[in-house]
Order: structure tokens, then sequence, then C-alpha cells
């Protein structure tokens, strides 16, 4: 048996067919909304543009007005307000950018958040200790691991692999085998427009959901089942 979760950054535009993707398949997912970016009623150009996809392609984010509705059914996590990195000199303000961001996600979902996802995956212990005091249960980082199971800081969150790791499937197959648990994270935005991203990440989840050991579970669930 072999828990799955994975978790999404930034709430961009592109995330509309990831959630068909995810519902397609009965895939869970945690997304981590940066509530500052966004405008109400229209998609704001996201200043990231990745590299790859046709000239015509865009990044941007949704707008407010689109979120509670396409996210409806999967879990919340703050990303920071204004995804705000870590700075130690500057971690009083690096709290309230985050504690700020769940408050605003909390009123608009009606539920508690209880995870962060840390903007760019800048970290270290004081940050995950302040975090930890204010009330966060979980941040994830950019940091990996192989056994889940050897996150030692829930704080300080390591994942096994990005969404796109060429290595997918065998990292899957070992988490089977070491600590039951299989983690992996993202940005919608990273595939672009670019049908072969989308296919080969179609047919991850594909892999996953026809493997009778594994069943989706959301990050907190990792999380508090360690």
């Amino acid at each position: 048996m072999v828990k799955v979760a994975c978790c999404w950054d930034d709430a961009t535009e592109t995330d509309i067919r990831l959630v068909e993707m995810l519902r397609k398949h009965n895939a869970k997912a945690t997304f981590n909304i940066n509530l500052g970016f966004h405008y109400q009623n229209f998609r704001r150009t996201n200043t990231w543009q990745p590299k790859g996809g046709s000239p015509a392609f865009i990044n941007r984010w949704l707008s407010i007005a689109d979120l509670k509705p396409l996210y409806e059914g999967f879990a919340i996590a703050s990303h920071g307000l204004f995804h705000m990195n870590f700075d130690p000199s500057k971690v009083d303000e690096f709290v309230i950018d985050q504690t700020e961001d769940r408050k605003r996600l909390e009123d608009m979902f009606q539920r508690k958040i209880r995870g962060m996802a840390y903007p760019c995956g800048v970290c270290d212990e004081l940050a995950a200790s302040r975090l930890a005091e204010a009330g966060f249960e979980y941040g994830r980082s950019t940091l990996y691991v192989d056994d889940f199971t050897k996150n030692d800081n829930p704080l300080i969150l390591k994942s096994q692999c990005h969404f796109l790791d060429p290595q997918f499937k065998e990292k899957f197959a070992y988490a089977k085998e070491h600590g039951g648990k299989f983690y992996f994270w993202g940005h919608s935005c990273e595939m672009l427009d670019v049908k072969e991203k989308w296919q080969l990440f179609d047919s991850y989840l594909d892999f996953i959901s026809a493997d009778s050991d594994a069943t989706w579970v959301d990050v907190i669930d990792l999380v508090t089942e360690r």
C-alpha cells in the first residue's frame, strides 16, 4: 500500500487544465495560493514566464473569482500573501506574509488552513520554528528525500520529486517499498502549452491510479500520519 499526495504552487491559469486532469483520475491535490497577486475579476499576467511554450503562451494568475469554484473539493495551503522569500533579517515580515495569506484563504474557503509552501523553497530552522509558533503544521520545501518517513521536521517538509522528474515512476516504486508514502510537487504552468508535457503527466496520473495499492491523500494526511 502506498499513499500518494501532490501539491501545486501559485494558482495560475493552467490549473484549470490541471484540475480537469486530476478530477478525471480521482486524484487529490493541495493548492498553495499567494492571494495577494490575484485581482478580483481579472487574470493578471504572472511575472514568471516559463520557457519552452509557443510564443502565444502567457502565464497568468487566476482571478480571485476563479479560485473557490475551481478548487472545490481540493485542499488549500498558504504560499505567502506576496510570495515573500524567507530572509532571516526579515523573519517577522515573512511570518506576517504567511499568516495574513492564511487568514484571507480561511475567510475565502471557510476552512482551516494547516500548511504552507515556502516561496522558491527558501527556508531554515528559524523559519520553521517561527511558523510552528504561528500555528502551521507543515511547510513544504524544495528539498528531496527518498523515503518520506525520513522527514525529521514537518516545517521543513521534503517531497520525493518534482512532477516532471524523469525518474518519477522509479521514485514511486521506491516509495511503495520504503515507507509507503509518495509526495510530489510542481507548478502547472511548467507544462505551458506543450502537448507532450501534459500527456506525460497524464500518463503518470494514469500509472498511479491504475495501481490497486495506491491511495490518493492530501499532504496534511501524510504529515499527521507520520
